[in-house]
């Protein structure tokens, strides 16, 4: 497959993995808030202000990393790199290293493109501030780990 085509299914397919995450968290804080309101129906004499205030903690934290995976996704549907082939790290990029190919642009867990795993890292982590601006045939470390670049595009 070429290259650019390649890169097109990685940047389709992060996209697809980082909406089901967004869809996944929404579903879980409707659950959630959905059991609160059932909750508060209820007429049992136990610790309820309790349980509520808990719920509504555990709500905000998950409305809080709703809020930072669907910024995730944004800044995804704004890059315009698919097109772009690269001759150096740098959001975007596919990366192809001895060990894993990496894809910076958010942190995405590991996902599959054409039957090879990639892995999609912030342009915030260690490992994509060692490897940026390096080119194919380069090596870059992080916590005594060598990796050398096969190809970079």
């Amino acid at each position: 497959m070429d290259k650019k085509a390649f890169k097109k299914k990685v940047m389709e397919q992060a996209i697809k993995y980082q909406e089901a995450i967004v869809s996944d968290f929404r579903t879980r804080i409707k659950e959630l808030r959905d059991g609160e309101q059932q909750a508060q129906g209820d007429k049992f004499e136990y610790d309820q202000q309790g349980q509520e205030d808990e719920s509504a903690i555990v709500i905000n934290r998950m409305a809080d990393e709703l809020n930072f995976v669907v910024e995730e996704l944004d800044f995804l549907k704004q890059m315009k790199t698919a097109n772009n082939i690269f001759d150096e790290v740098t959001l975007g990029a596919v990366v192809h290293t001895d060990k894993m190919t990496f894809f910076p642009s958010v942190s995405i867990e590991n996902f599959e493109v054409e039957g090879e795993s990639l892995f999609g890292i912030s342009q915030k982590a260690p490992i994509y501030k060692e490897m940026q601006g390096k080119k194919k045939g380069d090596t870059f470390s992080l916590n005594d780990r060598t990796y050398k670049i096969l190809d970079v595009y």
